[in-house]
């Protein structure tokens, strides 16, 4: 049996600061109209979630999943999936973005 943590690489892996990075991809495409913060990062098991607060302060919670497929990572949420390649840059991650605010009524901009 292994651990899943091992996929990852540890805390510090390029995997986990691409996850963390999504915050800061938020703000360069909104702006000031919204916020997005990370909240519950479980990099051992890739589950964390994603809370958005558009101008208005509506709320959004959106619960992902990421999971290694050799040096990619594969992010699913809302019955959607997008495979992300290294190196994980902000254009790269967009698409992560795109499918957690999928169903949520915070449009992406």
């Amino acid at each position: 049996m292994f651990s899943l943590g091992k996929l990852f690489g540890g805390r510090d892996s390029a995997k986990v600061c691409a996850i963390k990075r999504l915050p800061e991809v938020y703000a360069e495409m909104t702006g000031e109209t919204g916020q997005c913060r990370l909240k519950r990062l479980r990099a051992d098991i890739g589950v964390f979630e994603l809370h958005f607060v558009n101008a208005d302060g509506e709320k959004y919670a959106c619960q992902m999943t990421a999971c290694v497929t050799g040096i990619d990572l594969v992010f699913a949420a809302n019955n959607r999936s997008v495979l992300v390649s290294s190196p994980f840059t902000a254009d790269k991650l967009r698409p992560v973005l795109d499918i957690a605010v999928a169903d949520s009524p915070i449009p992406l901009i």
